[in-house]
């Protein structure tokens, strides 16, 4: 019994930080639009092809979150990043999440921890593409392939993270 009633206690801890975001800022369009504009990190631009978009391994084996942006085939944008975690892993998720998405602010990095930008929230970066909902990083692969030297991510995890957007 006390250990749900701790697991209980820690998600409302942290459900209560997302809870308390300000986004009055935000007109109720930009709330519900997947039109408004992205205030986080956008960085690079990657093009997207037939079948997703490429990334050269090399590249993001540092430690660092690498942010990156595409169109979409339906012209609409994707934010996301990858990092070469402290475990080894290579991981991908969408600079964006289900509770704070509507604020448009994404992620940032701070040493092993990647933060909300709108609550605060803070999560290792071992941990990054791991779970779905709540105020992490929405999941596109918590351990990438890399074949000939290249990460690929494919259309259809840039579709699923498309609505953060």
């Amino acid at each position: 019994m006390k250990k749900y009633l701790i697991i209980t206690i820690i998600s409302l801890s942290i459900l209560t930080g997302c809870a308390n975001v300000d986004l009055s800022n935000q007109t109720d369009d930009a709330q519900a639009s997947t039109s408004a504009s992205f205030k986080g990190e956008k960085g690079m631009f990657i093009p997207l092809e037939n079948d997703g978009i490429s990334i050269e391994a090399a590249t993001v084996s540092d430690g660092k979150v690498h942010f990156y942006n595409t169109t979409m085939s339906d012209g609409k944008s994707a934010y996301f990043f990858v990092v070469k975690s402290p475990d080894g892993k290579l991981r991908a998720a969408a600079n964006g999440c289900q509770v704070c998405g509507a604020a448009l602010q994404g992620f940032r990095q701070e040493g092993d921890e990647i933060v909300c930008n709108t609550c605060g929230n803070r999560y290792h970066l071992d941990k990054v593409a791991t779970e779905k909902g709540g105020c992490n990083p929405a999941p596109i692969s918590p351990d990438l392939k890399v074949e000939d030297g290249m990460i690929k991510i494919s259309n259809s995890k840039l579709k699923d993270i498309q609505k953060f957007f």
